[in-house]
């Protein structure tokens, strides 16, 4: 069986693999005014880890979202073991199961580029609350990087586009985004190099799941330093 990078990271449940890891996160949240009232939605959830924090942490209102199968299992295992009472969706966020205005504070991980950006942003936009908030941790093309290099990452990725930090900020402004601010700015292999994220599988590797892992560590030892990540936060006005 031939297996996708999001296969390989949902199959082994890799958490925090965003760069700057949970730490990030943390550091993120802890700066927003998070309360007992708020509804949050964690977009791309993965094992659950962010979704778990933020109801443990504010005692808020958490709903988690993922479209792959295997991160939805992992999650749910973590909010049963946890007895912590959060809503779950195995979902696409190009296509939220949310009214309009639902929530206060969207959080995506790592999860926004590897769809079709704009109707992501599009469905953040709508499902927030007028004066909510989005933290979107995502990868971006520096003006280093090649257009050979730039089709390669994205065939691997599964990627409909790679942008650079101006076609982000257009993006989330085309898409009713205003007051966009970068809060962190780095290449992703200086991050990596100094992460605290958890690469301890769940399971053994097989050879599949062993080659994309290969494959994916290979590209960003090449292309790290062409390959950043933003961390943007934009509100709803």
């Amino acid at each position: 069986m031939n297996h996708s990078y999001q296969d390989a990271l949902a199959v082994i449940g890799i958490e925090g693999a965003h760069p700057g890891g949970f730490e990030l996160t943390k550091q993120l949240l802890t700066n927003e005014k998070i309360n007992p009232t708020s509804k949050i939605l964690d977009a791309g959830c993965g094992t659950g880890q962010t979704s778990a924090f933020l109801a443990k942490t504010f005692l808020c209102q958490v709903s988690a979202l993922d479209h792959h199968p295997e991160m939805v299992k992992h999650a749910k295992k973590r909010f049963q073991q946890a007895k912590l009472s959060i809503d779950l969706y195995k979902h696409s966020i190009e296509e939220l199961p949310f009214d309009n205005n639902s929530f206060d504070l969207i959080i995506a991980e790592s999860s926004t580029a590897f769809t079709d950006i704009q109707k992501s942003l599009s469905e953040f936009n709508r499902v927030l609350k007028l004066e909510g908030t989005l933290l979107s941790i995502d990868m971006t093309a520096e003006t280093s990087l090649d257009s050979a290099s730039k089709k390669e990452i994205m065939n691997f990725y599964n990627l409909r586009e790679l942008l650079m930090q101006s076609e982000w900020l257009n993006s989330f402004r085309q898409n009713g985004f205003s007051d966009v601010k970068i809060l962190r700015s780095s290449t992703v292999l200086e991050e990596l190099m100094n992460s605290s994220a958890s690469n301890s599988p769940l399971q053994p590797l097989n050879e599949s799941l062993k080659r994309v892992m290969d494959e994916h560590y290979r590209l960003i030892f090449s292309y790290g330093n062409s390959l950043g990540y933003r961390v943007f936060r934009a509100s709803k006005k």
